[in-house]
């Protein structure tokens, strides 16, 4: 044991030594796996430094429509041969092209004990993107041919193809890839849902499923859907685009082939859905309810009045919860009885919702408070409060009835008003009533006295302090009360002041998971945060925030170009995390997490 210890000890010294005394030999040189790529897809570039293991990052040189996808991944090899000792230390990068037409990368710069090193520049040419139909031959011992049809496929499917209007469907959109088949770059449009209100509904699902006999993996993404019109509507088609990786025989490769990890050909899939037909009826008239005013679902309420007894003029705040399934956001306000409010003044409802479950179906509540105030003691109960909504499975509108509540009103004092004037005050001022002179032939010349200090108007910061501080004080307390006020009537105001709190919490989760080693459910974590940040600060529902309007979205509120550049690259590094067959290191999960944090914190400023 100790021998190895001592052996691995002189191994050390050596790699240093080595490093020291051939500094002057560090050789810079980057290499890609292709020189010729499709736009949405990506190269992998690597910087290997021969000579040296302790050498910083490189300073990579890349064309801005190089879209960063991971990296850097760090490796470090060490060979011994007729006693001379070789370094090689290699910084994998993955990038994707968004344009098309000829880049040069490079030359990569390299600053080590002093000096600079330059590598070379590789040229890349950039075409547009051809999907591969058809079949693959295998150039494996194994001799089969692949059909890529049956490879990758996608389905857009509804749970119900006739509805009412407001009525929930849940929409799927399901990928379907064979089991253990690799694919990368992935890119996902969303089908339009522009006739309807949209939800997405909770995380992605991943499962297996036979079909036809073949086993594949699938990952479904789930929405509800509200619909706001009647008559015949189509969703239109939504479409899918990657990369299948398609393993060929290896060969031993150069040193820099190791790093490049093992080899593939990558096809092209597109693949689109069939569009959905639905039909959406319009509600009954027939036994309509006056309290009716557009709820469709499933819903129960309940009814706290708090105090019950109280003076003519103090406030009764009635509280009203109503919860259940359906589009839980669009719920109007329940009606009080009008017979029963001539001897109420009411105020405006204020509103708060909360989703408890995203799981198979919007649930959750709606609670509304309103403040009255009974104008006299002959008041005896709070009147009846109702809420009605439509049923779509019994097909027929229910309406839920609470009250009257019972309430004592008790006759108020008159109260002495406060004067806040002094009556004849013009004829008091100027009277002084002299009650002595006894002293005054002492010192009546008052006029002789002199004030040897600094006149009080002559002390600035003493007058700014005593002026302007109260000031300061009086508007800060506004600011603070309608602060507090915004935050408990105005949604937007408060989903965006507390946007970043909700941000910082997801992301101390992803942090649990980034120990937890769960790729998959870390990189779905930061992708959710930063749309769920965006929405939030931009006052929309998740789900209105989609990979095809987000960028469009940020530029309309003045986001700059170089952040939006970056969130680009974050949520295709998410994605890449997400959907990658490959194990990615921890080292690119920190990467990712800390270029997340970077990405909410330049649009915290922003928007």
């Amino acid at each position: 044991m100790m021998g190895k210890v001592f052996s691995i000890i002189i191994l050390v010294f050596m790699l240093n030594v080595v490093s020291t005394a051939y500094a002057k030999e560090i050789n810079v040189v980057i290499s890609v796996d292709k020189n010729r790529v499709e736009v949405g897809s990506h190269i992998r570039l690597t910087v290997g430094v021969q000579g040296a293991f302790d050498t910083d990052i490189p300073k990579l040189s890349v064309p801005e429509s190089f879209s960063l996808m991971f990296g850097p991944s760090v490796s470090t090899q060490t060979t011994i041969t007729n006693n001379v000792v070789k370094v090689f230390r290699g910084f994998m990068y993955g990038f994707s092209p968004r344009e098309k037409g000829k880049f040069e990368i490079g030359p990569v710069t390299l600053e080590y004990k002093g000096k600079t090193y330059t590598s070379n520049s590789i040229n890349i040419e950039v075409i547009e993107r051809t999907p591969f139909e058809g079949h693959i031959d295998k150039n494996d011992t194994s001799g089969k041919r692949v059909d890529v049809n049956k490879m990758v496929f996608v389905e857009l499917v509804t749970d119900k193809k006739e509805v009412y209007i407001y009525e929930e469907i849940i929409q799927s959109f399901k990928l379907y890839f064979q089991k253990n088949l690799p694919i990368d770059d992935l890119d996902y449009v969303a089908a339009s849902t522009k006739s309807f209100l949209a939800e997405k509904l909770g995380d992605e699902r991943r499962y297996e499923e036979v079909r036809d006999g073949i086993l594949y993996n699938v990952i479904e993404l789930r929405t509800a859907l509200f619909p706001l019109v009647t008559g015949k509507i189509e969703i239109p088609p939504a479409s899918f685009k990657c990369n299948i990786i398609i393993r060929e025989q290896r060969s031993r490769g150069s040193l820099f082939d190791e790093f490049m990890g093992g080899r593939g050909r990558r096809y092209p899939v597109e693949r689109s859905t069939a569009p959905v037909k639905l039909v959406i009826k319009p509600l009954p008239t027939v036994d309509k309810p006056e309290a009716f005013n557009g709820a469709v679902g499933k819903y129960t309420m309940d009814v706290l009045a708090k105090p019950t007894k109280v003076i003519v003029g103090d406030p009764i705040t009635l509280t009203i919860n109503i919860r259940g399934e359906g589009n839980i956001q669009t719920i109007g306000g329940p009606l009080l009885a009008p017979d029963g409010m001539k001897d109420f003044k009411a105020y405006d409802y204020e509103a708060k919702v909360t989703i408890t479950d995203r799981g198979d179906g919007i649930k959750g509540e709606k609670l509304f408070s309103r403040v009255i105030e009974p104008q006299s003691e002959n008041v005896g109960a709070v009147p009846g409060i109702s809420f009605s909504y439509f049923d779509p499975d019994l097909e027929k509108y229910k309406t839920l009835a609470y009250g009257p509540i019972p309430i004592e009103v008790e006759h108020s004092d008159i109260e002495i008003p406060i004067r806040l004037s002094v009556e004849g005050v013009g004829i008091a001022k100027g009277r002084v009533k002299i009650l002595t002179k006894d002293i005054l032939p002492i010192m009546s010349d008052l006029y002789s006295f002199k004030n040897h200090g600094l006149d009080i108007y002559k002390r600035s910061l003493l007058l700014a302090i005593v002026f302007i501080v109260p000031i300061l004080i009086v508007v800060a307390c506004i600011y603070v009360q309608r602060h507090r006020k915004l935050l408990h009537t105005d949604v937007g105001y408060a989903r965006k002041k507390r946007a970043m709190a909700h941000a910082q919490k997801h992301l101390s989760n992803a942090r649990e998971l980034l120990q937890l080693d769960n790729p998959s459910e870390f990189y779905a974590t930061l992708a959710r945060t930063i749309l769920k940040h965006i929405a939030d600060k931009l006052n929309v529902t998740p789900a209105a925030v989609t990979s095809d309007n987000i960028y469009d979205m940020l530029e309309k509120r003045g986001v700059s170009n170089d952040v939006i550049k970056e969130l680009r690259q974050c949520l295709e590094s998410c994605d890449y995390g997400r959907f990658s067959s490959g194990q990615l290191s921890k080292a690119q999960m920190e990467s990712t997490l800390d270029t997340t944090e970077q990405v909410i914190a330049h649009l915290e400023k922003q928007l």
